[in-house]
C-alpha cells in the first residue's frame, strides 16, 4: 500500500462518480418525462364529460396508471442515490494518504484491535483465492488488492482433529522398538519420562495426559504392532509348561527356579512369563536342591556346592 497506490485508486473513484452523475442525469430524464405522462392523463381527465362515466373511468385508470409508474421511477431514483453515497470526500481522500505511511505502525500497534486490523485489510483487498494442496499439506492463496496488485502466498494447513487426536509417528515408532525389552507398564514410564505425550493432549482441558499400560496397549493394537509375546516367542522363549516339560519338573517348579536365578524369565503381559533354558549347565533336581551337576548339590541362596544332608527329604520341591 504506497501513495502512488491510493492516488491511483482515487482516480478511479472519480471516473466511477462521474459514471454515477451520467446514469443519475439519465434517471432524472425519466422521471421527467413520467411526469409529463402524468399531466397529460391528468389533463385529459378533467376535460372529459362528466355525464359520459365509461370515457371518465377510463381515463382515471389511466392517470392512475402514470401517477404509479412515476411513483416507481422517483424510488428507483431515489434507492440507486443511496447506493451511491459511497462518495470520498477530501478529508477521507486525505487520511487514508496519511494511513499508507503509517499503516505498519498502525498495523503492528499492540493497542490495535483485531477488529480494527480486519477493517484495515477491508480497506486493501478485492478478493481472495483460496487452493488446497491436500497431498502437500499447504494451501496456495491468491490476493487480489484494490489497487490492482496480486500477490501468491503458500501457508501450512491448519490440523484437523483427526490430527490432533493421532499419536506421533516417533512415539509409535519407539513404542515398537521398546515393545523388544519391556512390558506396557515399563514403556509407559519411559514415554513419561522423556516428555512424550498421548494423542489428543493438544486438546484444551488435556495438556496433562499421560501415558499408561493401556494407552500403549491401545497403540500396539491399532498400529498392528507386533506383540511381544510374539517377540519372545520368535526368540525361542518357552511357555511355563513347556519349559517344566523339557527339564521334567512341575511347573511350579520352574517358576521357583526362575525367581532364584537358575532359569531366566521375561514377562510380556503384567505377570504373565516366557522362560529361557540355559544351553548349558541345565539346572536338575537332586534332594531338595538344584544342582547343575548331577554328582554336586548347590545351594540357591548361596550359589555354593555343599554335600548333602541327610536330615534333607527326598521329594519334589
Amino acid at each position: 500500500m504506497t501513495p502512488a497506490a491510493v492516488a491511483l485508486a482515487l482516480e478511479i473513484r472519480r471516473e466511477i462518480e462521474a459514471r454515477q452523475e451520467e446514469a443519475d442525469q439519465l434517471r432524472c430524464r425519466s422521471i421527467e418525462h413520467a411526469q409529463y405522462e402524468a399531466d397529460l392523463a391528468q389533463r385529459r381527465f378533467m376535460l372529459v364529460d362528466p355525464g359520459n362515466r365509461l370515457v371518465a373511468s377510463t381515463l382515471e385508470a389511466a392517470w392512475n396508471d402514470k401517477l404509479r409508474a412515476l411513483a416507481q421511477a422517483r424510488e428507483q431514483l431515489e434507492r440507486a442515490r443511496q447506493q451511491d453515497q459511497v462518495l470520498l470526500d477530501d478529508a477521507i481522500r486525505q487520511r487514508l494518504v496519511t494511513m499508507t505511511t503509517d499503516f505498519k505502525k498502525i498495523w503492528n500497534d499492540p493497542a490495535t484491535p483485531n477488529r480494527e486490523r480486519k477493517r484495515l485489510l477491508a480497506y486493501i483487498i478485492e478478493d481472495v483465492m483460496l487452493i488446497k494442496l491436500p497431498e502437500q499439506g499447504t494451501t496456495r492463496v491468491h490476493v487480489r488488492f484494490k489497487g490492482g496488485k496480486t500477490e501468491t502466498l503458500t501457508v501450512k494447513n491448519p490440523t484437523t482433529l483427526a490430527q490432533l487426536l493421532k499419536t506421533p509417528s516417533a512415539v509409535v515408532q519407539l513404542v515398537d522398538k521398546l515393545l523388544d525389552d519391556h512390558i506396557y507398564d515399563e514403556i509407559a514410564a519411559i514415554l513419561n519420562e522423556q516428555g512424550f505425550r498421548p494423542g489428543g493432549s493438544a486438546r484444551p482441558g488435556r495438556s496433562n495426559a499421560r501415558f499408561t499400560a493401556q494407552r500403549v496397549a491401545y497403540l500396539v493394537r491399532e498400529y498392528a504392532l507386533r506383540s511381544r509375546y510374539d517377540r519372545l516367542r520368535d526368540r525361542g522363549m518357552l511357555t511355563n509348561a513347556e519349559a517344566a516339560a523339557r527339564l521334567g519338573v512341575h511347573e511350579c517348579t520352574v517358576e521357583e527356579w526362575a525367581k532364584h536365578g537358575l532359569i531366566k524369565r521375561y514377562a510380556y503381559n503384567g505377570h504373565w512369563y516366557l522362560y529361557e533354558l540355559p544351553e548349558s549347565n541345565v539346572p536338575t533336581k537332586h534332594n531338595g536342591r538344584w544342582d547343575r551337576l548331577s554328582s554336586r548339590a548347590v545351594d540357591f541362596r548361596t550359589g555354593k556346592e555343599e554335600k548333602p544332608s541327610p536330615t534333607i527329604e527326598r521329594g519334589v520341591v
